[in-house]
């Protein structure tokens, strides 16, 4: 899946790639599919992660995306890309621990240094203090999902939410 730039890509084109990657022909794309597709653009993720990808295109409503959503996702991982490339500048290929930060801020999400610490251990396994390509798409995955799963339980908008704990393993769920 070499990603293509979205403003060059017509509808005719996406729909004619979308179409080779259904292998079964059934109009949408399922977790198996997907992450075949991405690992012939050198992107490899887990299943969990590809399925992740599929729930925030579709919000949930099926395990697949349709034509329309993988283009969604298309987008999506091309600005992941250009962020990567435009912030990881000491080391092409990889995106060092400060560049994260920067990327992230650029990115919209402001995170206090133990919360960001935390993140970026979790996506750096090896605590090589470097993220590739795949790691750092993982990253910004989780925090739009917590985003999205923070904002539904804050109504009220005051930046707080009180949980029990069967709302809290529903919302740790939504955001994997």
């Amino acid at each position: 899946m070499q990603l293509i730039d979205p403003a060059k890509l017509t509808d005719e084109q996406l729909m004619q790639w979308f179409d080779s990657l259904d292998l079964d022909n059934d109009g949408m794309l399922n977790a198996t599919e997907l992450q075949r597709a991405l690992a012939v653009g050198n992107l490899h993720f887990s299943l969990v992660t590809v399925a992740h990808m599929i729930r925030i295109q579709n919000h949930g409503s099926s395990n697949a995306i349709s034509c329309t959503e993988f283009g969604r996702l298309h987008d999506f991982l091309t600005g992941m890309q250009h962020s990567f490339i435009f912030f990881g500048r000491s080391h092409p290929g990889q995106l060092h621990r400060s560049e994260a930060v920067e990327a992230l801020q650029h990115a919209g999400f402001q995170l206090d240094e133990m919360a960001f610490a935390t993140l970026f251990t979790t996506f750096d396994p090896e605590c090589t203090s470097w993220l590739s390509i795949a790691e750092y798409i993982a990253m910004t995955l989780f925090l739009q999902s917590a985003s999205a799963t923070f904002e539904a339980f804050d109504q009220q908008k005051r930046g707080t939410v009180t949980f029990n704990f069967n709302q809290w393993i529903y919302a740790s769920a939504n955001v994997v």
